[in-house]
């Protein structure tokens, strides 16, 4: 027997309640009566909610009726007597609330949810006894978000301040945010009073959002289905840090390489199919993709080598006509590439570029190739910055010109340039050498006064120079990241890079670094072996923030107050050392003693000496 719907419910109602001059009901009235007790008994959600609409002028023999058709065990009366609307008989049945909580406990999620609505909108004095069982504290960490919510306003709205305080210091830091938003500020105590207000200073969904996308295990994997004759696997990471945009190809026997994207939600490891189409030339190579949120583009190129940028998400669109243009980089909003004659930038919802000529480039050559030609952004400070015909150039979005400068003439051109901001008012560029063959590394200061110099050079690895340490928690272009950790002359990541899982079938394989997060938490690899392409996100210490956070105050001990004091320096996501902060002052409230927090500076925007150069940039 199917649920009725509400209006299903309604209409019996209405056919219910239709009654003759001596109050008797018809036949018709009768059968829909019949049925409705029937639906309740059987536990039907929209029969309940319709009878305990009415439930305030049903006659005697009406509430027998009820009654009679009520569950047999005492706990699955209670709960029904409640959701029909009875609560004078479920009081007499059940004075201390406790058959009710017995069956709460028991309840399926919206069977709770129907209780918790009911009791509220009735004002029962029972409903926090009953959500709560009793004085167990433990029930707290079987509580679903949505009790715990539940429970804080009625413990408000009841004014039981002790038992609000005492459930703010046992849930885990983000409800307890959200608990001590509920807290008058007159309601604090002397002793507590500096961890309730920093508590209740912070945005609860913020920091939800903040825990709920860090990945729960240090090793993710996903299985594409692409990978062959050529297609590489493509990733990039959404604005909010939250899942990982994924292109790749799968071959049509005959025809050509089908592009496919997905999304992949970090902190569940669930994905979802977004696209899948065909390219614009027979064997589609290419991986370029980029997540900005509310959009996923892609880049395409021609037989002819130019390129043409397609928006996959929401919506399936091409923005323009193929043409020479640069790869994607992310913008203050939306993307920007660069073209022969400035930038060209893709806006949120737009059905083409938008074009913007910067009259000195007009001056460079006029090829825009990945071989010779790359951009680098700093979205926060609206900064663009392009390598092209040895030349690097810092303009702002609106194409006016803040510095540039021309490399040395007996400077090596090199092939396929990587540029990465390190500040607004640095760069690090990478060229791969063609004579000698080795990669030659430059970093560029640009000072607010003055011209822009070039305080270190480096030929080589880059690792040779500036220890793998010396990158982690700056915010670096993916391009110049994978020249950090991608060997010199492979595909694949040095083995000694220190974020690799040991102890799992990674060691044991070739990986190629498509990425990583720009904290240096999360790192994007694709397995460089036979078989299925896939995908790994790689993160050493973020699922022990999570695991951290997530765990209720109640539970904890000193011992996680030293574990997340050891780990908050290893992180360099802002967000998340913020949130370790949070947690850490609660737990030294909670245990006693004195800490001394780092500084909150976004870690991404780098320092003064940015790679731990010497005063002057040089050693």
């Amino acid at each position: 027997m199917g649920r009725l719907t509400d209006e299903a419910a309604r209409q019996l109602v209405r056919r219910a309640d239709g009654r003759r001059a001596n109050g008797s009901r018809g036949l018709r009235a009768r059968w829909a009566w019949r049925r409705l007790v029937l639906r309740c008994a059987s536990g039907d959600p929209a029969a309940q909610d319709g009878v305990r609409a009415i439930a305030g002028k049903l006659p005697g023999p009406d509430v027998l009726d009820l009654l009679a058709a009520a569950p047999a065990e005492p706990a699955d009366r209670a709960a029904y007597l409640t959701l029909i609307g009875q609560g004078a008989q479920r009081q007499a049945l059940d004075p201390d609330g406790s058959y009710l909580a017995l069956a709460y406990r028991a309840a399926a999620p919206e069977v709770r949810e129907r209780l918790r609505t009911v009791m509220a909108a009735e004002g029962d004095a029972d409903v926090i006894r009953v959500v709560v069982s009793g004085d167990q504290r433990d029930r707290i960490a079987e509580m679903s978000e949505g009790e715990l919510d539940y429970l804080g306003h009625q413990l408000a709205e009841h004014r039981r301040w002790d038992e609000l305080r005492r459930l703010i210091r046992d849930l885990p830091v983000p409800k307890a945010v959200a608990a001590a938003q509920l807290l008058p500020a007159e309601e604090y105590p002397e002793n507590d009073a500096a961890l309730l207000s920093m508590l209740a200073e912070r945005s609860a969904r913020e920091l939800l959002a903040t825990v709920e996308r860090l990945p729960a295990t240090r090793l993710i994997t996903h299985v594409t289905g692409g990978g062959h004759r050529g297609s590489y696997l493509g990733a990039s990471l959404s604005p909010d840090l939250s899942e990982v945009a994924l292109r790749y190809g799968i071959w049509k026997r005959g025809q050509h390489n089908e592009i496919h994207v997905e999304t992949l939600r970090i902190g569940t490891g669930e994905t979802t199919h977004r696209f899948r189409g065909d390219p614009l030339r027979d064997v589609d190579s290419g991986n370029s993709i980029l997540h900005l949120g509310d959009e996923i583009v892609i880049r395409l190129e021609d037989d002819d080598h130019r390129h043409q940028i397609v928006r996959v998400v929401p919506d399936l669109r091409a923005l323009g006509s193929p043409s020479a243009l640069s790869d994607m980089r992310r913008a203050s909003g939306g993307a920007v590439l660069v073209c022969p004659t400035g930038l060209a930038f893709v806006d949120p919802g737009a059905h083409t570029l938008r074009r913007l000529e910067i009259p000195r480039f007009k001056n460079h050559s006029a090829v825009v190739s990945d071989a010779s030609c790359t951009l680098t952004t700093f979205p926060e400070d609206r900064l663009v910055a392009v390598y092209r015909n040895q030349r690097i150039s810092v303009v702002n979005e609106d194409g006016t010109v803040r510095c540039e400068t021309r490399r040395n003439a007996g400077s090596t051109s090199g092939f396929s340039p990587a540029l990465s901001f390190l500040s607004p008012n640095s760069l690090a560029l990478h060229i791969n050498g063609t004579y000698p063959p080795q990669a030659l590394t430059e970093i560029w200061k640009f000072p607010s006064k003055g011209a822009p110099r070039r305080t270190a050079k480096h030929t080589g690895a880059i690792p040779d120079r500036w220890p793998y340490e010396e990158w982690q928690g700056k915010r670096l272009d993916d391009s110049f990241v994978i020249r950090i950790y991608n060997d010199a002359e492979a595909i694949w990541v040095d083995p000694l890079a220190p974020w690799i899982q040991r102890g799992s079938e990674v060691s044991s394989r070739l990986v190629s670094l498509l990425g990583r997060s720009p904290g240096g938490d999360m790192y994007f690899t694709e397995a460089v072996a036979p078989g299925p392409q896939r995908l790994e996100i790689h993160s050493p210490h973020l699922p022990d923030a999570r695991a951290l956070l997530e765990r209720p105050l109640l539970h904890s001990t000193p011992a996680d107050l030293r574990r997340v004091l050891e780990l908050r320096p290893k992180i360099g996501d802002l967000a998340v050392r913020e949130a370790l902060d949070l947690l850490a002052a609660a737990l030294s409230e909670r245990f006693g003693g004195d800490i001394a927090l780092g500084s909150t500076t976004a870690v991404p925007r780098g320092g003064p000496t940015d790679i731990a150069l010497g005063r002057d940039g040089t050693e």
